[in-house]
């Protein structure tokens, strides 16, 4: 049962200490799951993965097939998946969900995705602080290190859950199939601008998609489902969610 259905018809208005709680107890302890092993990713499995696979042949592969065009192009992508531009993600985000939906709580699942990310990123970067391809950077690196890519995590978490969420309120299957599409083939060319910039290895970016599912995941799932009931068990307190279409139309 997704986010939207368990806060639709028949549930209660969750409070904010609802909210809170949720992240505490639903939240934040596979966020810290996450966070473990993207250590031991980085710390034990890339080191020799890099050398096995080769992959820094691919950062200086693409450097030397740079051209201008390709270089406006990957600045551009990586633009709007950077600091700024998933701030602005975020807000336009939220704008969507609350015009839609009108559920407050329901606003709060892009905003969730993108702080997991930034925990588990920030701590996890830090850390393991693997070192920037060898090669010409053409984009102004991130305080933090190269494991993972932080655009493709904060990026990927956010539209992951805008998929989910416009999954339920789309009834035509078209649009939900042109959704999915144009957020899948902006992240692919995501992924490919980190490497060509050469702000990041191959797995950055691999390493840093997996955070960002698992963060859209987390985020998305966080919500208890059902509501609270009194002694005796019947009765529920609060007043009925008003209904949000779940797109099964």
């Amino acid at each position: 049962m997704t986010a939207l259905v368990r806060h639709r018809t028949g549930t209660r208005v969750p409070s904010v200490g609802d909210v809170v709680r949720d992240l505490a107890v639903r939240a934040a302890p596979p966020a810290l799951a996450l966070l473990g092993l993207g250590l031991v990713v980085g710390y034990v499995v890339v080191p020799p993965l890099s050398v096995w696979t080769g992959e820094d042949r691919l950062s200086s592969l693409l450097q030397a097939g740079r051209t201008p065009f390709l270089d406006g192009l990957a600045l551009a992508a990586s633009t709007i998946g950077g600091v700024t531009g998933n701030a602005v993600i975020c807000v336009v985000s939220m704008l969507v969900v609350w015009v839609i939906s009108r559920q407050w709580w329901l606003v709060t699942l892009p905003l969730v995705a993108l702080n997991l990310h930034i925990f588990v990123h920030i701590v996890t970067s830090t850390l393991v602080s693997r070192d920037r391809p060898a090669v010409a950077h053409l984009d102004v690196g991130q305080p933090t290190a190269s494991f993972p890519s932080g655009h493709m995590g904060a990026t990927t978490a956010q539209l992951l859950v805008m998929a989910l969420f416009l999954r339920c309120v789309l009834r035509s299957l078209a649009a939900r199939l042109a959704v999915v599409a144009t957020f899948a083939v902006y992240l692919l060319v995501l992924g490919w601008s980190r490497v060509y910039l050469g702000m990041h290895h191959p797995t950055d970016v691999v390493w840093g998609v997996v955070n960002g599912v698992a963060c859209g995941l987390i985020a998305w799932w966080y919500l208890r489902s059902g509501s609270p009931q009194r002694q005796g068990g019947a009765e529920t307190s609060g007043r009925a969610v008003t209904s949000v279409p779940d797109g099964r139309g």
